[in-house]
């Protein structure tokens, strides 16, 4: 049985108490004259017996105070090295921690807290929030304080912290501290930045506001349309459910499923689309013109589109073209066509002379009639750089009877109007014969608003582009194991932290139900943990759980590791969960550090004089 030092310091005052009392019972049983003399030689011997055994106790004592004095020595040596090695752990993490008395003074800071609030820790340890910061900042602190210490278990709470460059959005986690007999005696924190995700979360607002708010139809699409804005349901009639649920090529008027197939593929290779016309098909049985313009993301093979109902300008054409062939039996019925069109109409003759020049065209190009008729077209709407080759275009076709532009679709080209502005403009060119004399009509259209539209577009596009690629640079590189399943519970997306938590290197490997995997225990290691109340079960039935502390033992590594399991369920718009988020914080080396540190400390209090119960011993 091993003796306890302070019983062995007992043991040796009673002995050398017992030695001290029998010498001095010797010295005065000599006093007495009447004693027997013939027992002092013995006595003699008895004395210096106990004088020998009280030197060798008194050595033996010195020897184990020697002994215990260099066990503290090195326990004190080993405490000093152990907080030495916490405080550098500490000071080269990445975010600011905090510990605070109840009454809000500060035992502990990192370098990151110091570098944070720019004071140094000499200047806050045993301060308060109050002594270094404005008092409307300190109180918002305090109170946080308070809260945790109310509900008696970790929070996570926002707060603004005023940076050099401007505010900077903090979550802060903060989580009482107990000493030996439960009693909380302190707060501690950890923060972390998030103002990066603060601004990426209201980028990601506004560009929904301008998609919802746009007046042209604006589609993201696969195979599939998988958002849409409002303009898209006025114009053909269905409801959004109804469009996101059917492949877009069923609302595709039959006859132009070909010539849109073939555009997808084109799109698929990573062309742009500019003003492709199909028709759709409308709720109520009619159709509709559709112009697009569609840029594709090879990377995710998503197709970004903007268009617009061009039903009623196909029907302007049309009827532009029945007037057209009337020229022929009335010329004032042609004129009547011209000026009652809707976007400017030019007539030139084989020469490139203008004959005729509809108000339309007087409004968009500055030019009147009187100032263009009989005179050459490229010397007023043509700019200068493009002049010699639509002369030479003109002479080519004289010659060969080819021409690129004639009879096809709408060619995008640059204008000049008579203010010297360039701008953008549709032009569509057919030849025309009258009386054996060869006309050439051009149907114009001003296509500034819609460039410009198309240039927002691709700069949303790109701002899209590079809002998903911070994301996955922030899911790649955050601190915790993140995984998402789908509806149909597949995992869709796992990050570095996920795999090497898993041990797999592919996402589909890893199963939605981690019990695939794993044995899961409540902290008691012994007590499974309900499959059905772990967090990516609950978050397909929408519900959201936040740190659900578990036991994960992995039978073929034989390893246990200690985490906190968060759900959250990603609801559309129809209230119906279509998918389920998950992160998986390891906290074994924080638990394994808690347990190092409390052990620590009831050295250090033993060592120092305390007793199991925080009392002093006397």
């Amino acid at each position: 049985m091993k003796i306890s030092f302070e019983k062995k310091i007992l043991f040796g005052f009673i002995i050398n108490l017992l030695v001290v009392v029998a010498s001095g019972w010797i010295f005065v049983s000599r006093l007495d004259k009447d004693r027997n003399k013939r027992m002092d030689s013995l006595l003699n011997w008895i004395e210096l017996s106990l004088f020998v055994l009280s030197m060798v106790l008194l050595i033996i004592v010195y020897l184990i105070i020697q002994s215990q004095l260099r066990s503290i020595n090195k326990s004190q040596h080993e405490l000093l090295e152990n907080k030495k090695l916490l405080q550098s752990i500490i000071d080269n993490t990445s975010n600011p921690i905090f510990i605070k008395e109840i009454n809000g003074q500060y035992l502990f800071i990192n370098k990151q807290y110091e570098t944070l609030f720019h004071h140094s820790i000499q200047e806050i340890i045993g301060k308060t929030a109050h002594d270094f910061l404005p008092k409307e900042v300190a109180d918002v602190y305090r109170n946080s304080d308070i809260e945790v210490v109310k509900a008696l278990k970790e929070l996570k709470i926002e707060e603004t912290i005023q940076q050099e460059d401007g505010p900077h959005t903090y979550i802060a986690v903060k989580y009482p501290l107990y000493d030996a007999e439960g009693r909380i005696y302190a707060i501690g924190g950890i923060s972390t930045d998030i103002t990066e995700r603060k601004k990426q979360e209201e980028s990601s607002i506004a560009a929904d506001n301008f998609f919802n708010m746009s007046l042209d139809m604006m589609i993201i699409a696969s195979d599939r349309f998988i958002k849409i804005n409002p303009s898209v349901t006025k114009t053909l009639g269905y409801s959004e459910q109804e469009l996101l649920s059917k492949p877009f090529l069923d609302f595709v008027y039959p006859e132009d499923v070909e010539n849109t197939l073939k555009e997808v593929a084109k799109l698929k290779t990573g062309a742009l689309t500019v003003n492709f016309e199909n028709r759709f098909i409308c709720k109520d049985g009619s159709f509709k013109w559709i112009l697009w313009s569609t840029s594709p993301d090879p990377s995710t093979g998503l197709l970004y589109a903007v268009a617009r109902d061009i039903t009623q300008m196909k029907n302007d054409t049309e009827k532009l073209s029945l007037y057209t062939k009337k020229v022929e039996e009335d010329e004032r019925q042609i004129q009547a066509i011209f000026e009652g069109a809707p976007d400017p109409v030019i007539l030139i003759d084989s020469e490139n002379k203008i004959i005729r020049w509809n108000l339309r065209a007087e409004t968009v190009f500055g030019w009147t009639k009187n100032e263009v008729l009989g005179k050459f077209l490229y010397d007023f709407i043509i700019p200068s750089q493009h002049k010699e080759s639509q002369i030479k275009g003109m002479e080519h076709f004289m010659l060969t009877g080819d021409g690129p532009y004639l009879n096809q679709k709408p060619i995008k080209i640059e204008a000049i109007n008579k203010q010297g502005k360039v701008f953008p403009i549709s032009l569509s060119v057919n030849p025309l014969k009258l009386n054996d004399k060869l006309f050439f009509i051009g149907f114009v259209r001003d296509i500034t608003e819609i460039t410009q539209l198309e240039n927002e577009q691709q700069a949303i596009n790109n701002e899209l582009y590079e809002n998903e690629e911070k994301l996955r640079l922030i899911v790649e590189n955050i601190g915790e194991g993140i995984i998402v399943a789908n509806a149909e519970k597949k995992i869709v997306l796992a990050n570095t932290m996920a795999n090497e938590f898993f041990g797999v290197k592919e996402d589909d490997t890893i199963a939605p139900n981690i019990t695939n995997h794993f044995e899961v225990y409540f902290p008691d290691q012994k007590t499974t943990y309900p499959l059905q109340n772990l967090p990516m079960e609950r978050a397909f039935k929408g519900d959201v759980t936040d740190d659900i502390d578990v036991i994960i033992w992995d039978p073929e590594k034989q390893e246990k590791k200690r985490v906190l399991l968060s759900g959250r369920p990603l609801i559309d718009d129809n209230n119906k969960v279509v998918a389920a988020v998950v992160t998986i914080k390891d906290i074994s080396k924080y638990k394994q550090l808690e347990e190092e540190l409390k052990e620590t400390e009831s050295k250090y209090r033993q060592l120092i004089g305390f007793k199991a119960t925080g009392d002093k011993v006397p």
